[in-house]
Parts: C-alpha cells; sequence; structure tokens
C-alpha cells in the first residue's frame, strides 16, 4: 500500500487531501513536527518508503525548506508537496532542484485536492 505523510499542526488544513489520498487506496499517517516526521522515515522498513509528504511551510522545529532538505537525503525516492503563501516567483527560487512536486495553499480546497491527484497520476504514483 502507497504511504503519504502529512506534515501539521492543524489536521483540519488538510482534510480535502486526506480524503482525496484515502479513496485513493493510500494510507495516511500524521506529524506534528519535522523531528517526528524524520524520525517516522528513519523507522520504515528498508524496502519501503514515504510516498508523500505535505508539509505546512512553518512547522514549529523547522521550515519547509531544511525538512525537503532532510527528507530528500534520507529518503530520496520521497515525493513532497508543500502548502505556504509564497508567490510562484518565489517558491520557485527556493526549491528548485529539491523536487518539490508541488506547492498548495495554505488550506488546500477540492479543486487543489483535485490538482495534486492529477500530478500524482502523471507520475504514477496513482492508478
Amino acid at each position: 500500500m502507497k504511504q503519504a505523510v502529512f506534515a501539521s499542526r492543524d489536521k483540519a488544513q488538510f482534510t480535502g487531501l486526506e480524503q482525496m489520498l484515502g479513496k485513493n487506496s493510500i494510507e495516511v499517517t500524521w506529524c506534528a513536527t519535522g523531528k517526528e516526521l524524520l524520525s517516522l522515515l528513519a523507522d520504515t522498513p528498508k524496502g519501503q518508503w514515504v510516498d508523500l509528504v505535505i508539509m505546512e511551510e512553518n512547522l514549529p522545529d523547522m521550515n519547509a525548506k531544511a525538512l525537503v532538505e532532510a527528507v530528500t537525503a534520507q529518503s530520496p525516492m520521497t515525493n513532497c508537496a508543500i502548502a505556504g503563501t509564497m508567490d510562484h516567483k518565489q517558491f520557485h527560487d527556493v526549491y528548485e532542484g529539491y523536487g518539490v512536486l508541488m506547492q498548495l495553499p495554505v488550506q488546500p480546497g477540492q479543486d487543489d485536492a483535485q490538482n495534486l491527484e492529477d500530478h500524482l497520476r502523471k507520475i504514477r504514483l496513482l492508478g
């Protein structure tokens, strides 16, 4: 089964995304901090990986850029998406070269869930 992790202090923030992933048979786990997420990745059995991490821009213990760097180093097969407020150019400048799948608004809606689903189909994470 494919796995996704939300790194957020507010579970309501990603309700629509969680529902979309669930209907596509993706198991969802929640982490409130970057440290918790990195610990979860470290505890993932060899030969398995978390397929997708969706994180808020500023977690209590680290910002998204630092977390993306750490996730990429620890689990290079994991795709990342970031919910935040940067404009398109700033987002591109900050995350270029890190393989970030996409940017999401702080409170993603149904259209954003559909957009994420479309991206996941393009990279064959969804059937």
